[in-house]
């Protein structure tokens, strides 16, 4: 569904121009100027009957009417014939409107390096969230790391302190066994002995 038509007029060199367009920024562009035309006042959305009523009829194209008359809107208005003081008042109207232009492109110059520069600090800060972000992933890996070689250096631990205890019970009974078994050949000496001298 096609957007309705708004009707939008400003002035600009000779002229006052009007369009018939879906948006300020549609009938900025009809006139060759920035958007900011409206936010800085220069431009307006008008309801003005005999403006209306001109721009629907034909949407889109920019209609003109000398600036501070009020005749109609045409497509191909022509200035009056002026007298020469009023010749020059346009003429200083129109370097005043020249000088208001440059001082404008000034401040979009100025507008546009603000915006690059506020541009490059929020680069630099979703770098610096980057680089915080991953030091914290890596010091939380290191963390773990150090979490598990500690774990497992505890149970290193206890297996080598439970084999060392095997060991020493198992020489512990190495000697009790080969203390049994002295006992035992002194004990089945003895016997031998006391066998023979019973036969003797």
């Amino acid at each position: 569904m096609a957007k309705k038509l708004k009707v939008y007029q400003t002035s600009i060199g000779f002229f006052d121009l009007a369009v018939a367009a879906p948006s300020m920024k549609a009938a900025a562009e009809a006139w060759g100027s920035d958007p900011d035309i409206f936010k800085r006042g220069f431009a307006k959305q008008t309801e003005d009957p005999k403006v209306v009523e001109a721009t629907i009829a034909a949407p889109g194209v920019v209609l003109r009417r000398p600036v501070g008359s009020h005749g109609e809107f045409t497509e191909k208005a022509v200035l009056p014939k002026a007298p020469e003081e009023s010749r020059r008042a346009l003429q200083d109207r129109a370097e005043s409107a020249d000088g208001s232009k440059q001082a404008d492109t000034k401040s979009d110059d100025k507008a546009k390096r603000n915006a690059a520069a506020a541009l490059e600090r929020e680069r630099k800060r979703e770098a610096l969230v980057r680089a915080k972000a991953e030091a914290e992933r890596e010091r939380a890996k290191k963390q773990r790391e150090r979490m598990i070689a500690t774990a497992f250096e505890r149970a290193r631990s206890r297996h080598e302190d439970a084999t060392n205890s095997i060991r020493q019970r198992r020489e512990e009974l190495d000697k009790d066994e080969a203390r049994e078994e002295e006992r035992w050949q002194r004990e089945q000496q003895a016997h031998d002995d006391a066998l023979k001298e019973a036969k003797a």
